[in-house]
């Protein structure tokens, strides 16, 4: 059987069901034959043959198909016939599988059809790609590992099976070139037809001379009615290189259309603009204007006339308008001038309204001249006497001359000085320093004199100014710009609006309205309501109003004015109702987990409430099992960080949100977490007891007395952070410590610190007490020591380290909790202890 290509052009006269068979069943033939003649085993791969450049090679591969599955609905693992496509060989194969959707008989879109396909892939692909496979009714992607394959050496029986497919092809295409030759002597006399008759379409160009014989010129239009002449439905002018270029896709251009209609005959000359221009040499004759018409004066006429466009578009002729406009023009010539203003004119004193005809010139509106202040020699003599007169405005030009700049309007100005009072100056002292002769308080005594005197002193004034305000305001006159317009005063006011409401919230609501027209424009729209003082908003047409209660019903209107002040009627009325405040809803799936050693971050699904508002979240937090207490910061995000908090400590949260109404919500569920407790030693290291001998820190137990060292200014672990302590190494004095908790453990790893003569294990977050520069102490963690440290023995002597190496190892290691200083020594270095907690049993 043939293998059906579905991707051809033509098609097939075949349901789409038959045609999902017929793909499979080329597959399931030659697939059942492989397997019956070459014994193939289930679950292994084959490789059948090679591709080369004549033909593909072969594969069959077992594969998981999506829709095959057994009774009880698990996948059925089935063997596919994979053809290998030509390439260089490699010891890797990718396999594609590309599903395909028909359109079945119930319209729907299913998959129909798979095809498959193989090809070498390079060793990097494949170890790229290997593990990411890809699965679905769309397209399957695996690549395998030819050296896992079994190679079918049967290549007789593999050939006869191809052979006896190939008959099969052979039979079936036989039968396509019968078809093809009866198409082939269709197309012979389909082409007879188009050599021997004038082709309608325009699939051939005419050669030769055109003999209609009988036939006249319009039977070639068979669009057209039996009176028709030529048909000019679409006369095309132009050439390649010559020719309207404005529409590129038509081959040669337009110039000349025929668009009649029933009613209307009509031939557009440049049609679309395909031509930018019409140009037109010679005369130009039109005869429409020389029908004889009232303004008409006969063709001996010496008369001039006038061509116009009247409101249909046509060219018409006038002699009477164009007598008409010579006599106006002559009319006004001989006028004499009036008293109307060209151009524009300022004034002041006089408030709107402007005189009828007059109109304010919008770009200079608010600009305001200085006003003139003429001065009397008298006041500039006082101006310029150095004291800054009565406030007098002037200042220096580039030659020193006095510039009084509000003499004259055209002057530039905006220079005005002010003499300012001791009351406009603000409050203040003055000290002054004199030479103390003996007598008087010794304020500021600085050195003796050389002239014997008794020194210097600082006498302070008492307080002077008032600072009061003084003006500084310049002359100035309030002008209107206006020009003659000759138009009568805007007095028709704008439409209404028309107003809605878009959003209504819990304390506010959003107004919309549409635009109202007017005859010069409207400059600006006021919004009323029982809830607001009127609100000029300008001229745009939405505004949210803030500020409203809760559950509260509002009523609210809107005019809009123009600039002649005239108010439209008032818009329709919206009645709104704000929404009830409900509280947030209660925070969710509380979770914690350690972010570092000593911090905490805590999360929560995000609550809502119905006005949209910001939600803030107050945590609430306890230490081990003492008190909750709510943190000092509310967050608006639904995570929070809790930093600085002490090792080896359990801590427990919940959350409540809240609006900015105050509305809380109920307790979300409790969440805990411990920081870091991994602060221990090998069980094999040895403990310096109080008595000065050793004891195994796995043999040590609850009440032993230990070695510890003690110092003036230490931190305890239960009052702060005991890191940030710093002491000083002759301040050490022996301390005895008793053992009041341990707990044994398994670490997965661990530093090994070797010194002069010893070598110990200890956990990475375990502190151990270093110097520096051999005097000043201070706690590190083992993971943060480096090797120029000093470490501490029980005498308070110092020890080098020779070398710190991490292990990832398993070790077994106890944690110790020590009273009274929380120190002891073990392999003979101090460390700080740790308080080891038991689990919680409830929150």
């Amino acid at each position: 059987m043939k293998q059906i290509n579905f991707n051809h052009s033509g098609g097939f006269p075949l349901e789409q069901e038959t045609l999902e068979r017929l793909q499979t069943a080329f597959r399931s033939e030659l697939y059942d034959a492989l397997k019956r003649h070459l014994s193939i085993e289930p679950g292994t791969n084959y490789i059948l043959a090679t591709p080369t450049s004549e033909a593909n090679g072969w594969a069959i591969i077992h594969q998981y198909e999506n829709d095959q599955k057994d009774p009880e609905g698990s996948r059925i693992l089935q063997g596919i016939l994979y053809p290998i496509l030509d390439g260089t060989p490699t010891d890797f194969l990718k396999t594609t599988r590309t599903g395909t959707n028909l359109i079945y008989g119930t319209s729907a879109s299913k998959t129909a059809y798979f095809d498959y396909e193989a090809a070498y892939v390079s060793p990097e692909e494949y170890s790229t790609n290997a593990e990411s496979a890809q699965n679905n009714d769309e397209l399957t992607i695996y690549y395998y590992d030819l050296r896992t394959f079994e190679t079918v050496l049967d290549l007789k029986t593999i050939q006869e099976i191809f052979q006896s497919i190939r008959d099969n092809i052979y039979n079936v295409e036989g039968n396509i070139n019968i078809i093809k030759n009866n198409i082939d002597a269709m197309q012979e006399n389909i082409n007879e037809i188009y050599e021997s008759y004038l082709p309608l379409n325009g699939s051939k160009a005419m050669t030769g001379d055109l003999d209609l014989g009988p036939h006249q010129l319009v039977k070639l239009d068979t669009k057209q009615n039996s009176q028709a002449n030529v048909r000019a439905r679409d006369f095309r002018f132009g050439s390649n290189d010559g020719r309207g270029r404005f529409y590129s896709g038509d081959y040669l251009g337009r110039a000349l259309v025929d668009d009649n209609t029933s009613v209307a005959t009509t031939i557009n000359l440049n049609y679309a603009s395909d031509w930018e221009n019409t140009s037109i040499g010679g005369k130009v004759y039109l005869d429409n204007l020389k029908a004889v018409t009232e303004d008409y004066k006969g063709p001996d006429s010496t008369e001039n006339s006038l061509l116009l466009i009247d409101k249909t578009d046509q060219v018409i002729k006038s002699n009477n308008l164009l007598s008409s406009l010579l006599d106006r023009i002559t009319k006004l010539e001989n006028q004499k001038s009036t008293a109307v203003p060209i151009g524009m004119i300022a004034i002041w004193d006089k408030p709107k309204p402007f005189p009828e005809g007059w109109e304010e010139y919008v770009p200079l509106r608010g600009k305001m001249p200085v006003g003139q202040q003429i001065l009397t020699p008298e006041e500039k003599s006082d101006a310029l006497d150095g004291d800054g007169g009565n406030g007098i405005s002037y200042y220096r030009d580039i030659y020193g001359s006095a510039v009084f700049p509000f003499e004259t309007l055209t002057s530039s100005g905006g220079r005005m000085s002010k003499k300012l009072g001791i009351n406009e100056i603000p409050a203040h002292t003055h000290t002054e320093t004199r030479v103390k002769e003996g007598a008087g308080t010794l304020i500021n005594f600085e050195a003796v004199g050389d002239d014997g005197h008794l020194g210097y002193e600082s006498v302070a004034s008492g307080p002077a100014g008032g600072g009061l305000s003084f003006p500084i305001l310049n002359p100035y006159t309030v002008v209107y710009f206006i020009q003659y317009t000759g138009r009568p005063s805007d007095q028709t006011p704008p439409t209404a609006p028309i107003l809605s409401a878009s959003t209504v919230g819990v304390t506010e609501i959003t107004l919309n309205w549409t635009a109202s027209s007017d005859e010069y424009g409207v400059t600006d729209y006021v919004i009323y309501g029982d809830a607001i003082s009127p609100i000029s908003v300008g001229n745009v047409f939405t505004r949210t109003i803030y500020g409203l209660n809760p559950g509260t019903q509002y009523t609210f209107y809107v005019v809009a004015k123009d600039d002649a002040g005239n108010t439209s009627p008032e818009s329709n009325t919206v009645t709104i109702t704000t929404s009830v405040i409900v509280a947030p809803t209660t925070p969710q799936n509380v979770r914690c987990y350690l972010q570092d050693t000593n911090a905490i971050m805590v999360q929560w699904d995000s609550s809502f409430n119905n006005g949209g508002s910001t939600i803030y979240y107050e945590v609430w937090r306890r230490i081990n099992y003492g008190t909750f207490t709510k943190l000092p910061t509310s967050v608006t995000n639904n995570y929070y960080s809790d930093t600085g908090l002490i090792y080896n400590t359990m801590y427990t949260y919940y959350i409540i949100a809240k609006d900015l109404a105050g509305n809380r919500s109920d307790m979300s569920d409790y969440t805990s977490e411990t920081t870091e407790t991994t602060s221990c030693f090998d069980v094999e290291s040895l403990v310096t007891m109080a008595s000065g001998q050793s004891k195994k820190l796995k043999n040590v137990v609850v009440g032993d007395k230990l070695h510890g060292l003690a110092f003036p200014n230490e931190i305890d672990e239960s009052y702060g952070d005991y890191m940030l302590w710093n002491g000083l190494l002759s301040e050490a004095s022996k301390a005895e410590v008793t053992v009041v908790n341990k707990r044994t453990s398994v670490q997965p790893a661990y530093y090994e610190i070797e010194t002069e003569d010893n070598t110990f294990k200890v956990t990475g977050q375990h502190p151990l007490l270093v110097t520096e520069d051999g005097e000043n102490l201070k706690w590190v963690c083992t993971k943060n020591i480096v090797q120029n440290m000093l470490l501490i023995d029980k005498v308070g002597k110092t020890k080098s380290i020779k070398s710190i190496t991490y292990r990832e190892e398993p070790l077994e290691v106890a944690l110790l909790d020590v009273e009274t200083v929380d120190n002891y020594v073990i392999s003979g270095i101090v460390a700080h202890n740790n308080k080891p907690l038991d689990p919680p049993t409830n929150p």
